[in-house]
């Protein structure tokens, strides 16, 4: 604790009735028993290698990147009259799209769709006109618009087995926002009588078509 609190609180006491004064002595010792605040910076670059492509939605991809001063320098690139050039391949190594830029740390959006496929961004540069990769991004799966419609043998499963008209009107009776949920309740009840009485239907046939077969 501060070595002057006590000093603080006694003139706090014998001023109390003076407000302004024990307001100021309290407000003292609240602020030399803090520690002081750090401040902290946030810097505008890292100098870090670093590639990155994240999914926006089905059409847009961000890509953002760094290009540290070692890697420019090993590389011998000066981005005043050289230029970086970006690749976004499919997983099998298919190329999908080109960009470039001539800064060390930036930013792209990728306005194409990539159907349900893994792709991930080279970053590098051209020499003799050929490619010659500096950083490889991370991989991401990429959106699918496809609908996944059961099979016809699960459809004919369902029928047979839970009645599937039966399942789907009660679902969608109990879609309304109206519904209790003592009503939700009683219908699961109901529902779960159907397809136990549909179970044992089925169970029956079975049975009575075994036997006959016998």
């Amino acid at each position: 604790m501060n070595p002057n609190a006590n000093k603080l609180v006694k003139e706090s006491i014998s001023v109390e009735n003076d407000f302004s004064s024990s307001s100021h002595v309290l407000d003292t010792l609240v602020t030399e028993s803090e520690p002081p605040a750090s401040i902290y910076s946030i810097p505008d670059r890292y100098n870090k290698d670093t590639l990155r492509v994240l999914l926006v939605n089905t059409k847009k991809y961000y890509v953002y990147w760094e290009i540290s001063d070692k890697t420019l320098e090993e590389k011998g690139l000066d981005l005043n009259k050289d230029e970086l050039s970006f690749k976004v391949y499919e997983s099998n190594g298919n190329e999908l799209f080109e960009f470039k830029s001539s800064f060390a740390l930036g930013e792209y959006f990728v306005n194409l769709q990539f159907e349900n496929m893994d792709i991930y961004v080279k970053a590098g540069i051209f020499e003799n006109d050929k490619f010659i990769e500096i950083l490889d991004s991370n991989k991401v799966r990429t959106f699918s618009s496809k609908i996944n419609i059961p099979e016809e043998n699960d459809e004919v499963w369902l029928r047979k087995k839970f009645a599937w008209t039966e399942v789907l009107r009660s679902t969608m009776q109990n879609e309304s926002f109206g519904t209790s949920s003592a009503q939700y309740v009683e219908e699961l009840e109901r529902l779960k009588y159907f397809i136990e009485v549909e179970e044992e239907k089925l169970s029956s046939s079975s049975l009575h078509q075994g036997i006959n077969n016998d």
